[in-house]
C-alpha cells in the first residue's frame, strides 16, 4: 500500500448468497487520499456494492480491505471514518436543517457551543448559511442533497462516499451539483468516492474513474485516459459515444478498415490481427467523397442543438456516426476525413493488467516494438 493510499482492495470477492453469482469478483485497486474517484458502471455491475464494503455495511466473501494500512474486514460501519449520502439523502422530514445536520453530533456526545460550530461551519461549506431553521420538507432536490452532504462532512470523515446522489435531480440542478460537488471535494480536501451510471457525470467530476462490468474492473484511469484509449469494446461503447468496427494490422503505424489501409499511430501488435477500431464521432469531419479518407452515404441525420448527429454506412455496411456543425442530406454521398490519431487500436480480449504489461514491455524494449506483440496504443 502507497503512502498516499487510504483504501485497498485485494482480490475481494462478494457473493451474497451460497449457489448465487458473485456480485464482486477478485477485484484489487487502491484509493488514494484527497481525490475524487467515480464507480462507473451499468445496474448491477457492484459499484454500489464497493461501497457498501468500503462503509461497513457487508463484508467480504473474501479477500480483505485495508484502510491506512490496516485490515477493517471486521471493522464494524461505527467505527469507520467514513460517512456516506445516499439516493434518497435518507434525511428526517420531522427535523429542520440544523438538527438534520447536529444528528450524528448529538449521537456522539457534542453539545452547546461546540456543536453549534460544527453545524454553522458544516452549512457554510455547502452553501446553506441561514437555513438553519428551514423546515426540510420547504427545502428543494438541490438543497436537500447539499443537508445530506453538511450532515456527512459535519463528522470529519476522511472518505466520503455518495451513492448516486444526483440521480433524483433534473438536467440542470444535476449539472449545476456537480460543479458544486467537485468545487466541495477541492476546498474540503478529502477523499470522494462517487457512484453513477452516467458516463458524463464520471468524466466532468473525477480525478480517477474505475468502469465496472459484472462484477470486475474493466479499465481505470483519468477522465482523458479512459475516453482517448479505452482497453475493450465494452469500455469504448460505454464511455460515450463510439464508432466501433473490426479492423487489421498490417504493419506497425497502418491498420486495414473495411478492406482500405489507414495511417495510424499503434504500433507492437502483431502484423495481420484481428483487432477492434475506435473514432469518435466529433474526430470525423464531412468533406466532399473526394478529399475523405473514406466515402460514405448518408442513412439519418438528427438534429442536437449543438451538433448535427448523422449515421451513415461505407461500402462494407459499417455504421459510422458523425457529430458535425455541417449538415448532410439523407442519401448523400459524402467524404469523411480523420487523422491518424483519431484511430484507436485495442487487441481482441485484452485486459488492462496484460495492456498494462504489453506497455511496460514496450518501453523497456527502447523504443523498438517488443517480440510477441508488446507494445504501446499510443493514441
Amino acid at each position: 500500500m502507497t503512502e498516499e493510499s487510504i483504501i485497498r482492495f485485494e482480490h475481494v470477492t462478494k457473493q451474497y448468497d451460497p449457489g448465487d453469482p458473485a456480485v464482486l469478483k477478485s477485484v484489487s485497486f487502491e484509493i488514494q487520499r484527497g481525490k475524487f474517484y467515480t464507480l462507473l458502471g451499468p445496474s448491477g455491475c457492484g459499484k454500489t456494492t464497493i461501497l457498501r464494503l468500503i462503509a461497513g455495511f457487508t463484508e467480504p466473501s473474501e479477500g480483505k480491505i485495508y484502510f491506512n494500512g490496516k485490515v477493517i474486514n471486521k471493522v464494524p460501519a461505527n467505527n469507520r471514518q467514513v460517512n456516506t449520502v445516499f439516493q434518497d439523502y435518507a434525511l428526517f422530514p420531522h427535523l429542520n436543517v440544523f438538527e438534520n445536520v447536529a444528528f450524528g453530533l448529538r449521537i456522539k456526545g457534542v453539545k452547546g457551543a461546540a456543536l453549534s460550530a460544527k453545524v454553522t461551519e458544516a452549512l457554510r461549506f455547502v452553501n446553506l448559511s441561514g437555513y438553519e431553521n428551514r423546515e426540510i420538507t420547504e427545502m428543494s432536490g438541490g438543497q436537500r442533497q447539499r443537508v445530506a452532504i453538511a450532515r456527512a462532512i459535519v463528522n470529519e470523515p476522511e472518505i466520503l462516499l455518495l451513492d448516486e446522489p444526483l440521480s433524483a435531480l433534473d438536467l440542470k440542478l444535476r449539472t449545476e451539483m456537480q460543479y458544486e460537488l467537485r468545487e466541495l471535494q477541492r476546498r474540503l480536501g478529502i477523499t470522494f468516492i462517487f457512484v453513477t451510471h452516467d458516463q458524463e457525470e464520471a468524466l466532468a467530476m473525477s480525478d480517477e474513474i474505475f468502469v465496472l462490468s459484472e462484477g470486475t474492473i474493466q479499465q481505470s484511469g483519468t477522465p482523458n485516459d479512459i475516453y482517448d484509449e479505452p482497453i475493450n469494446r465494452f469500455v469504448a461503447d460505454f464511455i460515450g459515444e463510439s464508432n466501433i468496427v473490426k479492423g487489421r494490422m498490417l504493419r506497425d503505424f497502418e491498420v486495414e478498415i473495411a478492406g482500405h489501409p489507414y495511417e495510424c499511430v499503434d504500433q507492437g501488435l502483431n502484423d495481420g490481427e484481428i483487432v477492434d477500431i475506435v473514432i469518435r464521432p466529433e474526430d470525423l469531419e464531412i468533406t466532399s467523397p473526394e478529399k475523405g479518407k473514406m466515402q460514405v452515404r448518408v442513412d439519418t441525420q438528427l438534429f442536437r442543438g449543438v451538433h448535427y448527429e448523422i449515421s451513415c454506412y461505407d461500402d462494407a455496411n459499417n455504421e459510422w456516426l458523425v457529430h458535425s456543425t455541417r449538415k448532410a442530406a439523407v442519401g448523400e454521398r459524402i467524404g469523411l476525413y480523420f487523422e491518424p490519431e483519431a484511430i484507436h487500436v485495442m487487441r481482441l480480449g485484452e485486459t488492462e493488467e496484460e495492456f498494462d504489461r504489453r506497455l511496460e514491455s514496450y518501453e523497456d524494449g527502447a523504443g523498438q516494438p517488443a517480440q510477441g506483440g508488446g507494445g504501446s496504443h499510443g493514441s
